[in-house]
C-alpha cells in the first residue's frame, strides 16, 4: 500500500501533473499540425468548409488526449524526477528517509489511476467523437453522400448457424434487397431455399414481393410461389448490410467484442478485430508502465535539461510504439496471437523498467 501524503509528496506529485498538462497541450497541438498538414491538400481540393474543418479537430480531440496521454505522462515523469535530481533535491529526500522507492510508489499509483481514466475516457467520449469526427470528414470534407457510402453490392452472410445468404443488390434507402437468395442446412442437407427478385424491410421483416420456396425433406421435397409474404426469420436486417465499415476507434471494448461474436456467428474471419480487441486492453495500462521506466532513467541524469528531457522522452515513446506497432503486425500476420501482440510492447518496458530500478536502487 502507498504510504500516507507528506508535504514532499504533495509537492513532487503537484510538479509532476504541472509537467504532464504542458506535455499534453504540447503533444495535442502537435498531433493537430501533422494531421493538418497532411490533410491540408484533401481541405483544399474538397474546398472543405472551415466550420467543417473546425468540427473535424474538435472531435477529433478526445481521440488525440486518449493516445498522447501516456506520452505526456512519460514526460511528466522524466521532467519531475529529472528537475528534482538535477537541483539535489532528491538527493535531499533520501538524506530525510523519502527514497526513489516512495516516489515511484506515489507515481505509480497516479499511473494507474490515469490509466482506469484513460480506458473510461476511450469506451465512453472517444468512441462517440470519433465516429462524429470520421462522419464530418466523409460527407461534409470528402462530399460522400451517405447513400452511396452505405451502398452495398454482392453480400455473402452465414448469418445464423446453418444459413447462408446471398444478395445481389441492397438499397439501404428504401430498405430493399435486390436478388435475394437464402439457404437453410442441416448439417451439409439442405432443408430449405428462398429466391426472391426483391424483399424490402417492414414493421422488422422481410416482406417479399415475388418469390419462390423449396422444402425439402427425406423422403420428397416442393415448392411454392410466394407473394407479398412477410418473413421474420431470415436471421439478418438491414443493419447486417450496411458497407460504411465501423473502424475500432469508433468503437469500445464491449461494442468490439460483441461485433467480434456477430462476426464469427458470420463467418467472417475475426482475426484482425481480434488484435484490435486485445489492444483495447492493453493500451490503457501505457500511462503507468512508462511511468515505471521513467522514474529511474530521470534519476540517472542529474545534468539534463527540458530539452535533454523532451528529447529521451519522445525517444522512448518512439521505441514503445514501435514495439507496439511491430507486436500489431505480427498479430495480424498471425505470428502471434492477438494478446502476445497487444502486450508485447508492454512486457517489455515493464521488464526494462524493473532492471533500471534495481539497478538505480534506493
Amino acid at each position: 500500500m502507498t504510504p500516507p501524503l507528506r508535504l514532499f509528496d504533495r509537492y513532487v506529485l503537484g510538479r509532476f501533473i504541472r509537467y504532464a498538462l504542458f506535455s499534453l497541450a504540447a503533444a495535442m497541438l502537435i498531433f493537430i499540425i501533422v494531421d493538418l498538414v497532411e490533410r491540408l491538400d484533401t481541405f483544399v481540393d474538397k474546398k472543405a468548409p472551415l466550420a467543417a474543418v473546425t468540427m473535424y479537430y474538435v472531435y477529433l480531440l478526445p481521440y488525440i488526449i486518449y493516445l498522447v496521454l501516456p506520452v505526456s505522462a512519460l514526460l511528466g515523469a522524466l521532467f519531475t524526477v529529472g528537475s528534482l535530481s538535477r537541483t539535489h533535491e532528491l538527493m535531499a529526500a533520501k538524506a530525510s528517509g523519502i527514497g526513489l522507492y516512495r516516489i515511484l510508489g506515489h507515481l505509480l499509483a497516479l499511473g494507474m489511476l490515469l490509466s482506469g481514466i484513460n480506458f473510461l475516457f476511450g469506451e465512453t467520449v472517444v468512441p462517440y467523437a470519433n465516429k462524429r469526427s470520421q462522419d464530418i470528414y466523409r460527407y461534409e470534407v470528402k462530399g460522400i453522400s451517405r447513400d452511396q457510402a452505405e451502398r452495398q453490392g454482392r453480400i455473402y452472410l452465414r448469418n445464423q448457424t446453418g444459413e447462408m445468404v446471398h444478395i445481389d443488390h441492397f438499397d439501404p434507402k428504401i430498405g430493399t434487397v435486390y436478388d435475394l437468395n437464402w439457404e437453410r442446412f442441416s448439417g451439409v442437407i439442405m432443408k430449405q431455399r428462398l429466391t426472391a427478385r426483391q424483399a424490402t424491410w417492414k414493421d422488422c421483416t422481410w416482406v417479399v414481393e415475388k418469390g419462390q420456396l423449396w422444402t425439402f425433406n427425406s423422403d420428397s421435397s416442393f415448392s411454392r410461389n410466394v407473394q407479398q409474404r412477410a418473413f421474420g426469420d431470415l436471421g439478418f436486417s438491414p443493419s447486417d448490410l450496411v458497407k460504411v465499415q465501423t473502424a475500432p476507434e469508433e468503437m469500445g471494448y464491449w461494442q468490439l467484442r460483441g461485433f467480434v461474436s456477430r462476426l464469427k456467428t458470420m463467418g467472417g474471419d475475426p482475426s484482425r478485430w481480434l488484435v484490435e480487441l486485445a489492444f483495447k486492453t492493453s493500451m490503457p495500462f501505457t500511462c503507468a508502465i512508462v511511468i515505471l521506466l521513467g522514474v529511474p532513467i530521470a534519476a540517472q541524469y542529474r545534468r539534463s535539461g527540458m530539452v535533454v528531457g523532451m528529447g529521451m522522452g519522445l525517444l522512448i515513446s518512439f521505441i514503445y510504439f514501435a514495439l507496439q506497432q511491430f507486436g500489431k503486425v505480427a498479430g495480424l500476420n498471425g505470428d502471434l496471437s492477438p494478446q502476445l501482440a497487444a502486450w508485447i510492447g508492454n512486457g517489455v518496458f515493464i521488464i526494462v523498467g524493473i532492471i533500471l530500478y534495481w539497478r538505480v536502487g534506493k
